[in-house]
């Protein structure tokens, strides 16, 4: 009898801790299934804000003007770092001209190669705007410079944008008028860009920076097209 006694106790307490144990793993395994959601919640949160963190750090306005940071890797390393603006524009086929943003349908993106502010040249005068611009650059450019083409390619674009009609004459001379605009592109010993008459600037280009040098006359351009285009 007292066997027999013996052995529900210990059938019993051997069933005690069988049922503790399993109630233990139950715990330790939701325990587990809880850590394992933290952690995935916290990767999200982080992935989340690196997102954010990353689109704040790309994008940012300088004296009124929009840009991002876009990075181009497919011939890299190292990645090609530009600076794109956008103006709005109406389309018509080909051509796309200036317009408010009520009334675009679509955007026109600029990609500067050079950060516009860190951009260290001197701009001396005011901006004038005209129907027409003239715009002579020394012929050594081509030869010299490499970036001559996407510097020219560049500033005609915009002003094409905007409804200006380009020409290169060399005999053109600053109209007092100002009537159009005279832009001469010349070797300096730096690069800054001197305003010399009504609507007359010489962009002065030192060791071929000549995308520092457009892009700086550029830049003041969209600085004054986005003021009115707010307006």
């Amino acid at each position: 009898m007292a066997k027999r006694r013996r052995k529900e106790v210990i059938k019993k307490e051997t069933k005690d801790k069988e049922g503790i144990s399993k109630e233990e793993e139950a715990k330790a395994q939701k325990k587990i299934l809880r850590n394992i959601l933290i952690g995935i919640g916290i990767l999200l949160i982080g992935i989340f804000l690196f997102v954010i963190i990353s689109n704040s750090l790309s994008r940012f306005e300088y004296r009124g003007v929009d840009f991002e940071i876009v990075r181009f890797c497919d011939a890299g390393p190292p990645c090609l770092v530009t600076y794109r603006t956008s103006l709005p524009v109406k389309t018509d086929g080909k051509n796309a001209v200036i317009s408010t943003p009520s009334e675009k349908n679509a955007d026109y993106n600029f990609y500067f190669r050079n950060d516009p502010r860190k951009l260290d040249v001197d701009f001396n005068g005011t901006l004038r705007f005209a129907d027409d611009m003239v715009l002579n650059a020394d012929k050594n450019f081509d030869s010299l410079c490499e970036e001559n083409g996407i510097a020219a390619g560049n500033f005609n674009l915009l002003y094409r944008i905007l409804g200006t009609r380009v020409i290169r004459d060399e005999n053109a001379t600053c109209d007092s008028l100002g009537r159009y605009v005279l832009v001469e592109v010349k070797s300096g010993n730096m690069t800054k860009i001197e305003q010399f008459g009504t609507a007359c600037y010489d962009i002065y280009i030192k060791n071929c920076e000549i995308l520092e040098g457009t892009e700086r006359f550029m830049f003041e351009t969209l600085v004054k097209v986005n003021e009115a285009l707010k307006e």
